[in-house]
């Protein structure tokens, strides 16, 4: 059965790659979508063993490679971690897969697009059940490679190649840090199979080495090489310029790759990494774990700014996504922290929260970018109708009208109710409102950051970060929302849309429901399941949620109680009331949203009228324009491109013409000129052969002569 989850999406992938021509467009779309759901379903069973039957397994499919003292098998790790990562990936895969059967229909394509999906999600399969850490980077590579593929899909659009292109250059950076990472592990244990390298951790803890002039412990550079891997990956400060580019690719491969699964393996790799935490000396890597924490920190508060101010529906989503993944990884930086410094109860509180909001914002996110395309779509679809064009090629720019601005959005709740609803819930799940989604899990990773940072004030600077994130996060999604769906229509395209797509809202109704249903997770224990396998076993729903329910609302320490609420009031009150006071209005007269959302539009119709509110400072402010020009980072690396790759380059083309191709060149030139001197002295005639032979004739003999 595991095997199947794995198999069934390549095979997927092989018949409508290879054979999508001659089965057709429908059938591929219905034979991949299928065996990728059937693959979701048997994932959601294997998680329900693992979590009520605690079981795990590692299947061996077959040995790979067996070279010397290099010994790596093929296989099918099943653990609480990789079984969580199975049910997101494939359930997320499956959803994408129906809803692309709507949203691609017209492209000429599909069979091919379909394949790529059902590609990655194998490649990505891969990555999450694998044992060691060559199969991971197999894995790695291959969704790296697929999402080449899949941000390039429009290769007829410029801007769609380019960020093609800058997604795999800059991964590529990442990666071969990752690469190093793993040279380094097989050269210090002499393997890279999960379990044996974990055990003989303590052997090699006192370890250390001379690194680009820099001695360091072998265990710390480890452990930072493979975190800059995971960097380049889940799109963190420095590396993250490709992830708001990677938005020119169709929309459910926003929603597939850049929001619910590729992102996440830079965290699945930090997660794998938590036993050279656990297993070193006390406090030996407390400051890799707070540089984790830090970066993740100051990407969550930089991604948050330059939210603020996109217009493009998609990138404001994809800021959104770097943010919550630099939540993550502050949270995953306090575990590891309080499992190397012995704090064993904390270490699994914080991991457990860190990995429950990696499968909250992916369920979140992937509807929210489902929910975006669905209003790209219809958008598009009412510009074609208003001006009698006769393409539909989705997210294209070709004319003037740009379907992904929320400029041209506005009042979309009474005509777009289902897509309105899912963005509506999807927003409140990543800004934390109570009970709803994300709620469970981000609060626990700011509790967990602030506990830490009550024993270690370094950490201090990454649990402020994150607490002031959740205000911007509050600000930004309900900015997003207010800008879409709430006002008057801005524009004559947006008061002629309507819901019109079949199979798009399928999955948007799915992921409502589990968002809306995160608190049965909660119920479950998860948190404190993910954490600490050992004993965190399921123990009654009510008492899962009544546990919940006292942590959050009723801690223990009344600091940490205190800070709950400023982190809610934060993120529920004041973000959300700025965005109202500048971006909320009543719809067209006539117009109605669900009663489930007109309330909250009233709401920000009142507080806009009685806000007196000016932004126009801020707007006007240097830190505006910088924030527009996502603070310089693109020019920054250009310049660098520049300056020193380019004239790197040009140093390299100039030593390869004057010295390699000249020494060449002269060794040429020399036996031509050569060749042409023989040839003079080369006639054809006999008299000129017979003279010559004399002269060597008498040359000898008076040589000869001499030397007697």
């Amino acid at each position: 059965m595991e095997i199947s989850i794995l198999f069934l999406p390549l095979i997927a992938s092989i018949i409508s790659g290879f054979f999508g021509k001659y089965i057709g467009d429908r059938n591929s779309e219905i034979i991949t979508s299928a065996f990728v759901s059937i693959s979701a379903i048997l994932s959601i069973y294997v998680l329900y063993q693992v979590i009520f039957n605690q079981y795990e397994d590692n299947i061996v499919i077959a040995t790979w490679i067996n070279s010397g003292s290099l010994d790596v098998n093929w296989s099918m790790l099943i653990d609480p971690v990789s079984a969580v990562m199975l049910v997101v990936v494939t359930l997320i895969s499956s959803l994408v897969h129906i809803y692309s059967i709507g949203y691609m229909s017209h492209d000429p394509h599909k069979p091919r697009f379909m394949a790529y999906l059902s590609l990655f999600t194998f490649s990505m399969l891969m990555l999450v059940t694998s044992d060691n850490f060559i199969q991971l980077f197999f894995g790695w590579e291959g969704v790296g490679l697929c999402s080449y593929f899949l941000i390039g899909f429009w290769f007829k659009k410029e801007s769609a190649n380019a960020a093609a292109i800058k997604a795999f250059v800059v991964n590529r950076v990442g990666d071969f840090g990752f690469a190093l990472g793993i040279f380094l592990i097989f050269y210090l244990f002499g393997t890279v199979n999960y379990s044996e390298v974990f055990q003989q951790i303590p052997t090699i803890v006192d370890n250390n080495l001379l690194f680009l002039g820099i001695e360091i412990k072998a265990i710390d550079l480890i452990c930072l090489l493979l975190f800059i891997g995971a960097m380049g990956k889940s799109a963190q400060i420095f590396l993250h310029t490709w992830l708001p580019d990677a938005m020119e690719g169709p929309t459910p491969v926003s929603a597939l790759i850049h929001a619910a699964t590729m992102v996440n393996a830079g965290l699945y790799l930090v997660a794998r990494m938590f036993p050279f935490f656990s297993a070193t000396d006390v406090g030996s890597m407390s400051t890799l774990a707070i540089v984790i924490a830090c970066i993740g920190g100051i990407t969550a508060v930089m991604a948050a700014l330059i939210a603020f101010v996109q217009m493009d529906l998609k990138k404001v989503l994809a800021y959104s996504t770097m943010s919550q993944l630099a939540y993550i990884f502050t949270g995953l930086g306090a575990a590891l922290w309080a499992a190397n410094n012995g704090y064993t109860k904390l270490a699994a509180f914080a991991m457990g929260a860190a990995l429950f909001h990696l499968f909250n914002h992916a369920m979140a996110k992937g509807m929210l970018f489902m929910a975006s395309g669905s209003v790209i779509h219809e958008m598009h679809h009412a510009h074609h109708d208003l001006h009698h064009h006769d393409d539909h090629d989705d997210d294209h720019h070709e004319d003037h009208f740009d379907a992904q601005s929320m400029e041209n959005m506005g009042g979309l709740a009474s005509r777009m109710p289902i897509t309105s609803t899912a963005m509506f819930v999807g927003s409140m799940s990543i800004i934390g409102i109570p009970f709803i989604g994300g709620f469970w899990s981000k609060e626990g990773i700011i509790s967990g950051a602030w506990q830490v940072a009550l024993k270690e004030p370094l950490f201090l600077l990454p649990a402020l970060l994150i607490l002031i994130g959740a205000g911007m996060t509050g600000f930004y999604m309900s900015r997003m929302w207010f800008m879409t769906f709430a006002g008057k229509p801005k524009t004559e395209v947006a008061k002629n849309v309507h819901e019109q797509t079949a199979w798009i809202p399928i999955p948007l109704v799915t992921l409502t429901i589990v968002t809306l249903s995160a608190f049965i997770l909660a119920g479950m224990h998860i948190g404190h399941w993910l954490g600490d396998f050992n004993n965190g076993h399921y123990e009654g729903f009510f008492h899962g949620i009544g546990y919940e329910l006292e942590h959050v609302f009723l801690n223990h320490d009344p600091f940490l109680m205190v800070l709950t609420y400023v982190a809610i009031g934060l993120s529920l009150i004041l973000g959300p009331s700025f965005a109202m006071a500048l971006y909320g209005g009543r719809l067209d007269d006539g117009q109605t949203a669900k009663p489930w959302l007109a309330w909250v539009i009233d709401l920000s119709s009142s507080i806009r009228r009685r806000s007196r509110f000016d932004n126009t400072p801020w707007a006007e402010s240097s830190l505006t324009k910088a924030l527009h020009r996502r603070l310089f980072f693109d020019e920054w690396y250009d310049a660098a491109m520049l300056k020193i790759v380019v004239t790197a380059s040009r140093i390299a083309a100039i030593f390869d013409t004057k010295v390699i191709d000249g020494m060449i060149k002269g060794i040429e030139s020399s036996s031509q000129e050569a060749s042409l001197r023989v040839r003079r002295i080369t006639t054809g005639s006999a008299r000129d052969y017979i003279m010559m032979a004399a002269l060597g004739t008498l040359a000898l003999f008076l040589l000869l002569w001499g030397v007697a």
